[in-house]
């Protein structure tokens, strides 16, 4: 590929995103009080168990004192929980409470029924299409992520 396809191939690929965002993307009911960030934080405490802080600011992408003012925010709901790493108690660990678990579940079932809604509109080759497209999407994301040597 030349470099000005592979330009036009990175435009692409910057412009999806909020398109995405815009068309099926919206994780959270606009009656919450939840932010989106509050609610990827949950999702990747539900992976993963229980996150470190510097864990979770390099899986969202943000400095360590947002990290914190965001669990801050998220302990004062009762969404999720704070401890001391096993191992070096001046770690701090958070993990997910009961209360932020069913918060999420319930929000994956609402976003599950919101996306459905919204594919209803495509026609059963378009809906074939963009399954397919997707996977192909995921399968190329995914390589792209092993060869990163920044993870």
């Amino acid at each position: 590929m030349d470099k000005n396809q592979l330009s036009v191939l990175a435009a692409n690929i910057i412009s999806i995103k909020p398109l995405f965002y815009k068309t099926l993307g919206k994780p959270m009911p606009s009656n919450s009080d939840i932010t989106p960030g509050a609610y990827y934080l949950m999702l990747y405490l539900k992976k993963h168990h229980s996150l470190s802080m510097s864990e979770l600011g390099k899986m969202l992408l943000i400095s360590k004192p947002n990290v914190t003012a965001l669990v801050n925010k998220l302990i004062a709901k009762g969404f999720v929980e704070r401890s001391s790493d096993k191992q070096d108690r001046r770690i701090i660990m958070i993990s997910l409470s009961e209360k932020g678990n069913q918060f999420v579940e319930k929000s994956n079932k609402k976003y599950l029924e919101y996306t459905k809604k919204r594919l209803l509109s495509l026609t059963d080759a378009e809906l074939e299409l963009f399954s397919n497209s997707l996977q192909h999407v995921k399968d190329i994301l995914s390589k792209i992520r092993t060869t990163d040597t920044n993870e």
